[in-house]
């Protein structure tokens, strides 16, 4: 039996519904929608197994862009682990909220329990002098039968085993990186007389003067009696990975149902890394 009212829907998680929605714009949108995340090519490095770069994410407001300092390692199991992380949380360039002790940096430890055969690095992975031009082509794995397909603009991987396409990852654009934004705390006006009278027709303007995303649930949300008081302020990851070519991905699921995973917009919060290519 499990309680359903003890479990969060999505329409009641703030980064499930923000990142729903942005999958949702970018539906709507149709072929008018393009991803805000690009690789700056001038940054790509490879040495030693592992190809490094920044992915630079667009913001509407300005055209400011955030820096996402990418990591794509290729291991001798013949797993490529995808890390995407933030240069400011990575470098404690950032404030919490009420002075709070919480590391500054997103967790980054999930290699150490979710990766099968090891961290081993390939010594025989390879840059590959075929690449179209806006792409980097990785060549590894046993006698270098896989190929990762990095494509720059809009950013996007393709794994492939022997010239056939295992996964896709960020094919539709929908990756979602919420980067760290200082809380400008608003100050608390004093309650005047006659102020009642003429809240519901604040109350209206304000609706028409908001502009910009829906920071209700950015700082702070309350569940079941329970606070979260986010010190860190969004934070959340949503990912774009598809399996062509199959009809089943086993995994486990997050509650009590078959392993066989049903299709799913979920979003997580965690360091999420591919999976291995010998997936069927």
């Amino acid at each position: 039996m499990v309680k359903q009212h003890d479990f969060k829907k999505c329409d009641q998680s703030g980064f499930c519904k923000r990142n729903r929605q942005f999958a949702d714009d970018a539906a709507a949108a149709a072929s008018s929608w393009t991803s805000p995340y690009a690789l700056d090519e001038a940054s790509i490095t490879f040495h030693d197994g592992q190809l490094s770069g920044t992915v630079l994410k667009t913001l509407k407001e300005g055209g400011d862009t955030v820096k996402l300092p990418l990591t794509v390692t290729f291991l001798e199991s013949g797993v490529a682990r995808v890390t995407l992380d933030e240069e400011k949380r990575q470098k404690g360039d950032i404030e919490l909220r009420h002075d709070s002790k919480a590391r500054k940096e997103r967790y980054n430890e999930a290699g150490k329990w979710a990766l099968v055969g090891g961290l081993k690095v390939s010594q025989g992975a390879a840059l590959s002098d075929k690449a179209d031009k806006g792409f980097t082509n990785v060549l590894y794995g046993q006698g270098g039968n896989h190929q990762a397909i990095i494509r720059h603009h809009p950013f996007a991987i393709e794994f492939q085993r022997d010239g056939e396409t295992q996964v896709k990852f960020n094919d539709r654009g929908l990756i979602n990186v919420e980067h760290w934004r200082q809380k400008i705390e608003k100050p608390v006006e004093e309650k005047k007389e006659g102020d009642e009278e003429k809240k519901g027709e604040q109350d209206n303007n304000n609706k028409e003067e908001t502009k910009g995303e829906d920071e209700s649930t950015w700082w702070e949300e309350t569940f079941g009696g329970n606070t979260d008081s986010k010190p860190r302020g969004p934070e959340s990851v949503a990912l774009d990975i598809s399996f062509p070519g199959y009809e089943h991905v086993f995994g486990i699921p997050e509650h009590a149902t078959r392993l066989s995973l049903k299709t799913t917009r979920y979003v997580l919060r965690v360091t999420v890394d591919s999976p291995k290519l010998t997936t069927g």
